[in-house]
């Protein structure tokens, strides 16, 4: 028979019931659980606090939200550097006399 798994919103459910002075033999009844695994639950809440029943393989939000400011980082530095090189190209472009074309000038009225 596989183990049984219950998710974060349920477990802190339970948790902020408790918390909310209910007893955990009547937060059990309310949520078909054993007051045991409730207990297992509690102290790991008091331990880690929000942090607490991160899930398989989930890092707890702290490190994700590290994670996510490194890689916003990184995009803004390679952006920055993209933006001076296109501003150095278009000041090279600017300061480039183009040749002017005139056409129907005299030179081509006197051959006529």
């Amino acid at each position: 028979m596989p183990r049984q798994e219950y998710s974060r919103e349920l477990k802190l459910a339970a948790m902020r019931e408790i918390d909310s002075g209910k007893g955990v033999a009547e937060v059990a009844r309310m949520y078909q659980l054993s007051p045991k695994r409730l207990e297992t639950w509690r102290s790991e809440w008091r331990a880690k606090g929000e942090l607490a029943f991160p899930g398989k393989g989930a890092q707890p939000q702290s490190k994700l939200n590290a994670d996510r400011i490194s890689e916003l980082e990184r995009k803004i530095g390679q952006q920055a550097m993209e933006i001076d090189f296109l501003k150095k190209t278009l000041r090279r472009f600017r300061e480039q006399r183009l040749p002017v074309a005139v056409n129907g000038g005299t030179d081509s009225m006197s051959k006529s």
